[in-house]
């Protein structure tokens, strides 16, 4: 970004945060948030970040959940389907996440050891 004080120039782009309040009339992106989340469409790339997936497991387990078109070559996701598998995820119990198997046999062997060493330690 340019500053004026050194390049004599003056700075074109305003940010949200310079204007009082934001209308469609002066930020051309504010009529988008007009529109309610469920009938919004979004690009693949864009449930990814929503989702906090990574694309093997978007396409995977979280496309065929969503409902969805090809618009052209463009995968297109409704925001009423984005909104469901939230919901379906809230409702799930937590799943721990699974320990490495290297981790796992550590964990195995020192337990057997443990009980081992307490079998012999008693009269």
């Amino acid at each position: 970004m340019a500053r004026p004080e050194v390049t004599g120039r003056k700075t074109t782009q305003q940010h949200s945060s310079d204007i009082p309040f934001a209308t469609s009339e002066n930020l051309p992106f504010a009529d988008s948030s007009d529109i309610p989340f469920a009938e919004r469409l979004f690009t693949s790339a864009q449930t990814q970040k929503i989702l906090q997936d990574g694309k093997t497991k978007f396409y995977e387990q979280d496309l065929p959940e969503l409902d969805y078109f090809l618009d052209g070559n463009k995968l297109k996701i409704t925001g009423a389907s984005i909104l469901r598998l939230i919901k379906k995820r809230l409702a799930a119990p937590r799943v721990p996440r699974p320990v490495p198997q290297r981790i796992q046999r550590k964990l195995e062997e020192s337990g057997a050891a443990t009980k081992a060493r307490r079998i012999e330690a008693r009269p």
